[in-house]
């Protein structure tokens, strides 16, 4: 073998490769939302553990903490996947399936990609991936004449348009996604092998807040305190953490204040202001963040060579009453302060429907902060649990939340998710969905705190990056739609797979290997075709619109008819063929196409709106009279209905 190809480390660079490859290519491919980005990352990557573990080149020391976190997300799938026998749509269901195994792959090559030194490299990649798409979220608002135009000012207005929202498409989202990647980059600036990896962490740290700061999102600030506080309580390195805060809350004030101060760039519009400011911002971004990394030098060459006091190294237990000692003070002064009260007034406020409580100015995320509106998610949750109640063991179906709400909507508007990954997990898959889900996640918790306090101090700034990325997702989870953006997903369970996974070892004997190897192999053919099926389905539906929009109605007509072959039971296929017989003027077939369509998802109120119209085209008014009144039924807070009959 060359003597380069000896020195390449083939199991660190797979943990990194996996991390940064991954997470990247889902971050910029929309966040992973769409469903051939996501399908295809799943796809490839279950292709990697069914090569590699019949070729005998996966590893498969898992270890039992790593077993239970895929046996915990492989039931979870399996009950998914049982799930289309009662859902209220199988095809949204099976979306969801896909979605899962999609997921499950990841975790399964996460885990079996960890050794011993594994965890320092997965959480390098990680952060590199994150810090790279940090930086070019800032750069599309400096200088977004170089990236794909803002879709929210055409749609949303310009409130929504003004927060920073790529390459996620969702400005919450980003917020989230940043503040995961901020514990990490604090953890590589502080432990990174090299002072070149330190400084270059160090710079890219004050650029997190400056990004939350422009996506406008409350919980991304609040999501950005909890990776800190949960790093700070689990580093063993607390001196050169604080001194890294510290040097990064110094370079982050100086650009916030930069940034605030450009009203153009702000706005979000792509002005010839804006770009002027985003150039001059984009220099003083530059020297900040080269400041950043140089003091970040000093603090690491400092650390190297001097020998910090005893008072600055206390034992666990002294920290734990130090700890203790500073959270009840903390509860003190809130007390005397009238926290409770205001807490009271804040969660009264959050409670109440959009329009009761005014969200605040919208222009900056500090003033967005004195409002406690929550934008309906009371609502949501709430109407999630009564969901639940309808059949508290199975649930109404996975990926049909967003029919209940439009036919129970407590609120104006139209969403396909909770908000909430729990309550919606609840609503949809029942006590069962939710205590696998929910069982893993708690999983991958009581992990990080057992290992938080038992691994040596090399191994815990790691697994401390993990746990505090792992709590942001957790907290971003209960607010906002995280799981369906598979970069996201991504990020936590390549996070968990850091906590959970084995150490490594002597090579197992090939006996013992075989099992686990043919477990992941089988595992992995189901998984590709529980990915394949609703992917091939919804190409053959997208190639059925794209030849419809170019007239070619013949060949639309062949697609939709191949997406219903390979999807019966899916009511997407049969819409579209509805709605391509219906611009050929065959009215009668599209009608019988429409109602298969309602019949496979009738609680989908747009098929019945699709059957009426089509009736009524047709001559048939007493059915699209029926049948308008049923979409409304379903709906009854569309706008399309007001003033009906």
């Amino acid at each position: 073998m060359p003597r380069v190809a000896r020195r390449i480390d083939i199991p660190a660079l797979s943990a990194w490769a996996l991390a940064f490859v991954l997470v990247s290519y889902l971050s910029l491919r929309g966040g992973g939302y769409d469903i051939v980005v996501r399908s295809e990352a799943g796809m490839a990557v279950w292709w990697i553990v069914l090569v590699g573990s019949l070729a005998g080149l996966l590893p498969t020391r898992f270890g039992p903490r790593g077993w239970v976190a895929v046996a915990l997300l492989a039931g979870f799938a399996t009950w998914t996947g049982l799930a289309t026998g009662w859902s209220q749509s199988a095809e949204q269901t099976v979306i969801e399936l896909g979605r899962i195994a999609a997921y499950l792959g990841v975790l399964v090559l996460a885990i079996s990609l960890q050794g011993r030194a594994a965890a320092r490299h997965t959480i390098n990649g990680l952060a590199a991936a994150i810090g790279l798409v940090t930086v070019l979220a800032l750069l599309s608002r400096l200088h977004p004449q170089a990236f794909p135009a803002n879709p929210d000012f055409q749609f949303l207005g310009a409130p929504s348009g003004r927060k920073l929202s790529y390459p996620l498409g969702y400005w919450n989202a980003l917020a989230d996604y940043c503040s995961i990647g901020f514990p990490l980059l604090l953890a590589v600036a502080v432990g990174g092998r090299t002072l070149a990896g330190r400084a270059l962490a160090a710079a890219v740290l004050p650029l997190v807040p400056v990004c939350v700061y422009l996506t406008v999102s409350r919980g991304g600030v609040i999501a950005l305190g909890v990776g800190i506080a949960v790093f700070l309580a689990l580093v063993p390195r607390r001196l050169e953490t604080l001194l890294t805060l510290f040097v990064t809350a110094l370079a982050a004030a100086i650009l916030l204040r930069a940034t605030a101060e450009r009203s153009a760039l702000t706005s979000g519009l792509p002005t010839h202001a804006a770009i002027a400011e985003g150039t001059r911002l984009a220099w003083i971004a530059l020297i900040v963040c080269l400041g950043a990394a140089m003091l970040q030098v000093a603090v690491a060459l400092g650390a190297a060579r001097f020998e910090r006091p005893a008072w600055l190294a206390p034992d666990r237990r002294a920290t734990t009453r130090w700890a203790l000692a500073l959270a009840g003070t903390l509860a003190l002064v809130a007390l005397a302060a009238g926290g409770p009260g205001k807490v009271a007034h804040a969660w009264h406020d959050f409670k109440q429907p959009s329009g009761v409580v005014l969200p605040g100015n919208e222009n900056s995320v500090f003033s967005r902060l004195q409002a406690a509106n929550g934008n309906s998610r009371y609502q949501f949750w709430q109407s999630a649990l009564h969901a639940a109640e309808t059949d508290p063991w199975r649930g109404i179906g996975p990926g049909t939340f967003q029919f209940w709400w439009a036919e129970h909507a407590t609120a104006p508007g139209f969403i396909r998710n909770a908000h909430s990954l729990y309550f919606e997990t609840l609503a949809e898959t029942g006590i069962v969905g939710t205590l696998l889900l929910g069982g893993l996640l708690v999983w991958f918790v009581g992990v990080a705190i057992k290992r938080a306090v038992s691994e040596p101090p090399g191994v815990r700034l790691w697994l401390a990056g993990a746990s505090a990325g792992l709590a942001v997702f957790l907290f971003s989870a209960a607010v906002e739609w995280v799981w369906q953006l598979a970069a996201i997903a991504a990020s936590a369970l390549v996070l968990g797979a850091v906590l959970v996974a084995g150490r490594g070892g002597a090579s197992e004997p090939e006996p013992a290997r075989r099992l686990p190897r043919t477990l992941l192999a089988l595992l992995a053919v189901a998984a590709l075709g529980a990915i394949l099926v609703p992917l091939a389905g919804q190409l053959a539906i997208r190639n059925s619109q794209a030849d419809a929009a170019a007239g070619h109605l013949s060949a639309a007509l062949a697609a939709s008819r191949a997406a219903e072959r390979i999807e019966p039971y899916a009511a997407g296929a049969h819409l579209q063929e509805a709605l391509v017989l219906e611009e050929a003027g065959r009215l009668d077939a599209a009608s019988a196409a429409a109602r298969k369509a309602s019949i496979d998802a009738p609680t989908d109120w747009t098929t019945w709106l699709t059957l009426a119209r089509i009736d009524a085209r047709r001559g048939a008014i007493g059915a699209a009279i029926s049948e308008l009144a049923r979409a409304r039924r379903l709906n009854p807070r569309s706008s399309l209905f007001a003033g009906g009959p």
